[in-house]
């Protein structure tokens, strides 16, 4: 049985050999599978795929035609190779929670013509060709609608490519230098694509189809930086790229590359037959701009067209046109009703009435009377803000008004679910569909925030009632570890009910079972007394003379100093006098000794935690490595990951602060790990910056604590490569897994508050992160230990 990366959310797929096709257990999507006949080619699959699922394209398809070299009837090779060309990225639907694909690298050419999806079905068995054809045509029917968006826009005359922000979310010197050569070739009288200004009132929307549309039009793109890395930055490549691949195929397009503050021969290999522009130099923009025109004076603009088409349809009446096109809608002809408005906006470009009824078209609408009872909200309608900006006030409140009813319908018709709701699937339900039609509208967020708790507390109640029978189905014959296991349960639930409390009542009945065991056991030694006199003296040299004389012997070792011939004496005690505090207090003194003189880069042993799954030899002692040391305090942070935990144990907006796991760190893995002894050597850290540089836009409040997790900025500071990244886990730790992995959670936020980052298994930083519910991330606990003892 092989292991495989899933290739839509990166887990580990247990694959049968020979087979074809496999369901990921925890994205649950059906995929196809490769031949996976030698670990070489499994290897290049899950660093083809890598690349692929974190958008580097080029990189992907650079191993997926080496696979191809080696054998040229993988289906899975040529399919993957479409999904590279056409730039898939599968992202989980927030309403359904599946994989579903969205176009990065729109195409002209349907993906049923691509000659590699052709090959992929030629070679694929029929289990895998089912699933290619039903993936081909949901791209298709994707590719389609960016087509139809695309369409519409107005061309341009030049497209600037550059790099928005850096590693931590700020704003590049680049995007200034294109701020400036935007505003200077819009005043040359340029139609220029600047995302930062152009996609600028696209925010919420996919900006694939205004991209490709831009990319299509553009008789001349410019690409700007100022760092090598920043030319090869995942998205400003994926447009360059594209452009160049226009050009190689006939296209009458020109690329300039601009540099700044940089060697020019650190330019990307590509633009080797390329003449580059040194944007320092004196009089760069005026050649520039010079070169451009040239460019671009054989081409029509976009305003020029729109000019001629007016003067053409000068004197056409616009009422006949008008009436004609909404009996066409009256009709259910929309075609025919989409191209007499048209006609209207040709003659009258600020026609209220026309984009009244090119809205209707797309709503599959008879009559404007019928607006008010649509089941969709229209203001997010793009001929819907055209009405509002052309339409006199009177008839700007009508419009207006039927978004109202509509908005209000939509609104009590959830208020309505949610009054007979009765499961989590109800809850759920609900405020899916709040989030996907009244987002901004009345108390729709605290409505969303009040399902999702609805529906939480029904699950818990649920669990609650099955804990419940259980502690009450259990007697004196249930065993400690059935307690410890309903106490687990029960703590599970945070507080539901009487949680708390029938937490503390099974560790009570859990102690009393143990407690009675041991009687148990030292009355069955008793007995022997009974009949043999002799066995008391040996019995009294055992328990009394021979500890007593032992316990003398430790002590004047430990007063000596002599720590580690204390602790072989000391541990051999079952809790005789004071024995199971000394043997924590030389274990202490032990480890104190060895940080003496310790440096970055070190590995010390501070502290004792359960790592090889053996509970019967005790607690084995922790490994630290040692990140930095200022002012005699050492920063650690564990050697191997301990532990697997959510980073809190519900799917909901969260903080640092506030997560599971940073309590679990503080309380119970702090007094696990380390005794009283240790407490007052571990250092509160006021945690400042935990901040996600790719995704700022939420900062935590700072926190003190004993125990914590590195923030993004921690680990790339004090573990700069992949390879320092990786880490391996304990056989402990292996056995909490759901599955055995190496991720380990970091403290800084994902792409939102229900996401927190991770080191993946490459070692490379995730920044958009998993779910903080997530239960298969693994935990390298991290803190500060004061070196003065």
């Amino acid at each position: 049985m092989a292991m495989f990366k899933c290739k839509m959310c990166g887990g580990n797929l247990e694959v049968k050999d020979n087979e074809s096709v496999a369901i990921c257990e925890y994205c649950g999507t059906q995929q196809t599978l490769p031949k996976l006949d030698d670990d070489k080619r499994v290897n290049l699959y899950d660093r083809a795929n890598h690349f692929r699922r974190h958008n580097e394209f080029d990189k992907a398809i650079n191993i997926y035609e080496s696979i191809l070299s080696d054998d040229g009837t993988d289906a899975e090779a040529y399919w993957s190779l479409v999904l590279c060309r056409y730039g898939i990225e599968y992202v989980e639907d927030p309403t359904t929670h599946k994989r579903v694909p969205t176009v990065n690298r729109v195409q002209y050419t349907s993906i049923f013509d691509d000659a590699d999806y052709q090959s992929a079905l030629k070679y694929a068995d029929e289990y895998q060709k089912e699933i290619y054809k039903q993936e081909a045509t949901i791209i298709n029917e994707i590719q389609k609608e960016i087509l139809a968006i695309s369409q519409k826009e107005e061309p341009f005359d030049v497209f600037i490519c550059y790099k928005e922000t850096d590693k931590e979310g700020k704003r590049t010197q680049d995007s200034v230098l294109a701020n400036e050569l935007y505003h200077q070739l819009t005043l040359e009288g340029f139609k220029v694509f600047f995302s930062r200004i152009t996609l600028e009132d696209r925010i919420g929307t996919e900006y694939e189809p205004y991209i490709f549309a831009a990319l299509n039009s553009a008789k001349v793109m410019v690409v700007l930086g100022t760092k090598a890395e920043y030319f090869q930055g995942v998205w400003v490549k994926n447009e360059w790229s594209r452009y160049l691949a226009l050009i190689k195929n006939g296209a009458k397009k020109a690329l300039i590359p601009a540099y700044r503050d940089m060697d020019p021969y650190d330019l990307p290999e590509e633009f080797s037959h390329l003449q580059a522009q040194d944007m320092s130099k004196l009089g760069f923009m005026q050649d520039l701009i010079r070169g451009i025109r040239k460019l671009t004076e054989t081409s029509q603009t976009a305003s020029d067209v729109k000019g001629t088409v007016k003067e053409n349809n000068r004197g056409v009446e616009i009422d006949p046109l008008l009436r004609r096109a909404y009996l066409f809608l009256e009709d259910e002809n929309f075609a025919s009703a989409d191209e007499y408005f048209e006609k209207v906006l040709d003659i009258e470009p600020e026609n209220a009435k026309a984009y009244t009824g090119k809205m209707m078209v797309e709503l599959k609408c008879k009559k404007e009377s019928d607006i008010p009872n649509l089941t969709k909200r229209i203001d997010d309608n793009s001929n819907y803000k055209k009405i509002l900006r052309f339409a006199d006030e009177t008839y700007k409140h009508e419009i207006i008004g039927y978004n109202e009813v509509i908005l209000n319908n939509l609104y009590q018709q959830a208020m309505s679910d949610k009054k007979i709701a009765k499961t989590d699937k109800d809850y759920l339900k609900i405020s899916e569909f709040l989030q996907d039609n009244l987002l901004g509208y009345k108390d729709t967020y605290e409505q969303v925030t009040e399902c999702e708790r609805l529906a939480e507390e029904y699950v818990k109640e649920q669990q609650y009632q099955q804990y419940e029978e259980k502690f009450l189905s259990y007697d004196k014959n249930t065993t400690e570890l059935n307690w410890l296991e309903l106490a687990n349960e029960f703590e599970n639930l945070d507080d539901y009910k009487d949680s708390s409390e029938r937490v503390v009542q099974c560790k009570k009945n859990a102690r009393q079972q143990c407690i009675t065991m041991e009687k148990q056991k030292k009355k069955k030694k008793m007995t022997i007394t009974i009949f043999i006199m002799s066995i008391v003296f040996i019995f009294v040299l055992k328990m009394v003379i021979i500890p007593s004389v032992k316990y003398g012997r430790a002590i004047n070792f430990y007063n000596k100093g002599r720590y580690e011939d204390a602790y072989q004496i000391f541990k051999t005690f079952d809790d005789y006098k004071d024995s199971n505090d000394k043997t924590g207090e030389c274990l202490f003194k032990i480890q104190a000794k060895r940080l003496v003189d310790i440096k970055e880069g070190d590995t010390i042993k501070f502290g004792h935690y359960e790592q090889d799954n053996d509970l019967s030899n005790g607690k084995e002692e922790i490994e630290w490595q040692v990140l930095t040391i200022e002012e005699n305090k050492a920063l650690v942070i564990s050697k191997y990951a301990l532990d697997c935990k959510p980073y809190n144990k519900s799917w909901k907006y969260i903080s640092w602060r506030d997560c599971f796991l940073r309590t679990w760190l503080n309380n119970d893995f702090f007094e696990l790990a380390f005794s009283q002894e240790y407490h007052e050597k571990i250092v509160y850290n006021n945690r400042l910056d935990n901040k996600n540089p790719k995704y700022s836009s939420y900062v935590d409040s700072p926190t003190d604590d004993k125990v914590f997790l590195l923030s993004i900025a921690e680990v790339n500071k004090y573990l700069p490569s992949d390879l320092e990244k990786k880490c391996q886990i304990t056989p402990y730790c292996e056995t909490q897994c759901p599955f055995k992995n190496n991720n380990w959670w970091l403290q800084s936020l994902g792409k939102d508050r229900r996401t927190a980052s991770i080191v993946d298994d490459y070692g490379l930083v995730d920044y958009d992160g998993l779910r903080v519910s997530s239960s298969f991330v693994t935990v390298r606990p991290a803190l500060w230990i004061n070196l003065d003892f």
